[in-house]
């Protein structure tokens, strides 16, 4: 099944734009959501890494410059990611609040009766994932300053 996660670009513009990613299984719940996800990104991040390669469009180069680093993207480190403890990472961060997910730009709630969302409750809430629809995962940041 195809789905589309909107993914924001580096640079002044910030656009943003779907990236079709492919989920062997469909995902049935909010934990298998997360899951499937990372699991493919991170065979992605293998695959470049055993390339040793990633050439960029004159558009990244450009997004590049406006921020100020310019980099090949190519990955020295040869020690492949756990993809287990990234799993666990994941779903660490959404039970915890520091991500959204948005499903066809409706907000994906789990109900719990703790604060936080045990897996199991992840597990058991459901989603609707179908064919080419929208995914966002985003990333939550607190606001924190002080008065002096």
């Amino acid at each position: 099944m195809i789905v589309l996660v909107n993914q924001k670009s580096i640079g002044k513009n910030k656009k943003i734009r779907s990236v079709p990613l492919e989920y062997k299984k469909v995902p049935l719940n909010v934990y298998e959501l997360i899951e499937e996800t990372v699991r493919i990104m991170v065979d992605a991040f293998i695959e470049r890494m055993r390339k040793k390669e990633a050439p960029l469009t004159e558009e990244q180069i450009r997004d590049l410059a406006d921020i100020g680093r310019v980099s090949f993207g190519i990955v020295y480190n040869d020690a492949e990611p756990d993809v287990d403890k990234a799993v666990e990472t994941a779903v660490t961060a959404y039970r915890d609040g520091l991500v959204a997910i948005f499903i066809n730009d409706e907000l994906v709630e789990v109900s719990s009766k703790e604060p936080t969302p045990t897996p199991e409750e992840l597990k058991e809430s459901k989603i609707d994932l179908k064919e080419n629809d929208r995914i966002s995962f985003v990333r939550l940041t607190m606001l924190a300053g002080r008065i002096w």
